[in-house]
């Protein structure tokens, strides 16, 4: 099934969770939006934070001018159990994140891709 989780961003430089991913399950996020709705341009980051505290940037805090956005579409990120997207600006402002991820059941054993 298909989840669309948004936070409002107004305060700089802290890392606002989006959505964590439940324990026994895998989610498959396949949209991000980012809208820049405050009225200067601003920096803006989105982040997952794994299970094992590893940081993978999406987007690294590049400036989105006042009323612009970025559509990410084309691409898809598997996170697992304990996973959290967190999303953050380096500028006081208001920006609004918005992510679509489906979220589905963990297999009860993990597939290993070493050919054994």
């Amino acid at each position: 099934m298909l989840y669309t989780k948004n936070v409002n961003v107004t305060t700089a430089n802290t890392d606002t969770p989006v959505v964590l991913i439940p324990d026994g399950y895998v989610g498959h996020w396949n949209m991000l939006f980012v809208t820049n709705v405050g009225g200067s341009t601003n920096g803006v980051g989105i982040k997952v934070v794994k299970a094992d505290a590893t940081v993978v940037d999406i987007l690294g805090g590049g400036n989105l001018s006042a009323k612009d956005y970025i559509l990410i579409s084309d691409a898809v990120f598997v996170l697992q159990g304990g996973d959290e997207i967190q999303a953050y600006t380096t500028g006081a402002g208001d920006v609004e994140f918005v992510v679509t991820f489906d979220l589905l059941e963990a297999p009860s054993t993990f597939v290993n891709f070493n050919g054994s």
